[in-house]
């Protein structure tokens, strides 16, 4: 399996029946270097994306509480 670390991406397309994003990461001097293009079919991009969107937000209501519960004040133990 490849992995891609991306920052962003620059560019969306749809050609023949594929959706296509252009990944990118940061580069010095603020520049972006194309790494690879996430091809998605068309007819599966919405559910792709909406799928990875409520994934997201999971994750961040995890990192939160995870957060909130390492912010409190330990309590005294007798």
């Amino acid at each position: 399996m490849t992995q891609i670390y991306a920052d962003g991406f620059s560019r969306i397309s749809f050609s023949n029946n594929n959706l296509r994003i252009l990944l990118t990461q940061n580069g010095p001097d603020n520049t972006q270097a194309e790494v690879a293009t996430l091809i998605l079919p068309g007819n599966q991009a919405a559910a792709f994306v909406n799928g990875m969107a409520n994934s997201l937000k999971q994750l961040e209501e995890q990192m939160r509480a995870q957060s909130e519960g390492q912010d409190k004040p330990a309590e005294d133990v007798q």
